[in-house]
């Protein structure tokens, strides 16, 4: 018999993930350059590559409370000096995406840049569960941009028939996985030969994947045999060993280990993380997740 509480996770995860991705709204998509003068007459400047966790997708202030703008600040503070924020994160882009878009010019200030960070990969597995719920969608010709609860409620009920068969369900799943996390190698190469073409000197900071769903303790689907928190750890931990063997191969590159941090906090602090509310939470970093970030960061270019 098909779980109803599991057809519910299934169907808010797969909403969580449209969260991640930002679909619906791309406010925090262009480009900004925060800039604040000193007495000194030298200028640095900070490109961030990324996702919605970079572009600051669900805070009140994006422009300001992102960590690139918050790690910018206190570069400032530290050098006592000029800092510019030049933020090219892009709401649902996974790595491909992030390729296009360099190919098509956005990243207008990284041949300039004196620190680079790029964050990545999170919508390479997340977009599995964005990619199956926009599947049934498109068959009930629903638009992930106008998404209603009557229409959360359609794919629901598609989602149910679909699990009749849970064993092919989560094979799918794990496939699609397989197959992002093999392009995410793939793109990394290319992504670090446009940016060493470019910029041969600038430090480049890669940041690995936190686990927003950590203590999810319930099954994603009937037949999942271990809490859906374990299950995205280790879909997660294959990506980040993929971003660690990156910067091991291109030692050049510095590892910022952002999920050791994510992991110790408590609670996770991301966006929609109080326990009391009955839905799945929304996985981006909340303004302290993004403070958590910055400090992460300079840390890492303290000992750069």
């Amino acid at each position: 018999m098909i779980q109803m509480k599991s057809i519910r996770i299934l169907a808010a995860v797969s909403a969580a993930a449209l969260l991640l991705t930002g679909c619906g709204s791309d406010k925090t998509n262009s480009e900004t350059s925060s800039v604040v003068t000193s007495a000194q007459p030298a200028a640095h400047n900070l490109v961030t590559l990324g996702d919605s966790i970079s572009a600051g997708y669900g805070l009140d202030h994006p422009d300001t409370e992102r960590y690139s703008a918050l790690l910018t600040a206190e570069l400032i503070k530290r050098d006592d000096c000029k800092w510019n924020d030049y933020n090219y994160a892009v709401s649902g882009d996974d790595s491909s995406d992030l390729i296009k878009r360099l190919e098509n010019g956005r990243a207008l200030h990284l041949p300039t840049a004196d620190s680079i960070v790029i964050c990545i990969g999170a919508n390479n597995l997340l977009g599995v569960y964005v990619d199956f719920v926009q599947d049934m969608a498109s068959e009930l010709n629903i638009s992930a941009e106008n998404y209603t609860d009557e229409d959360f409620s359609r794919v629901e009920n598609q989602i149910r028939q679909k699990m009749k068969n849970s064993e092919q369900v989560l094979a799918d799943l794990q496939t699609r996985i397989d197959e992002n996390l093999s392009r995410l190698e793939n793109d990394l190469e290319t992504i670090y030969d446009w940016v060493r073409t470019r910029n041969a000197d600038a430090d480049v900071y890669i940041m690995n994947i936190y686990n927003p769903y950590r203590g999810t303790t319930d099954a994603m689907l009937p037949g999942m045999d271990e809490p859906f928190g374990d299950f995205a750890q280790r879909q997660i931990d294959r990506a980040n060993t993929i971003l660690q063997d990156l910067t091991q191969t291109h030692t050049d590159l510095i590892y910022v280990d952002l999920a050791a941090d994510f992991n110790a906090a408590d609670p996770i602090p991301i966006i929609g993380s109080d326990p009391e509310k009955d839905s799945f939470p929304d996985p981006h970093p909340n303004a302290d997740g993004q403070k958590l970030i910055a400090d992460v960061l300079l840390e890492a270019m303290r000992g750069a």
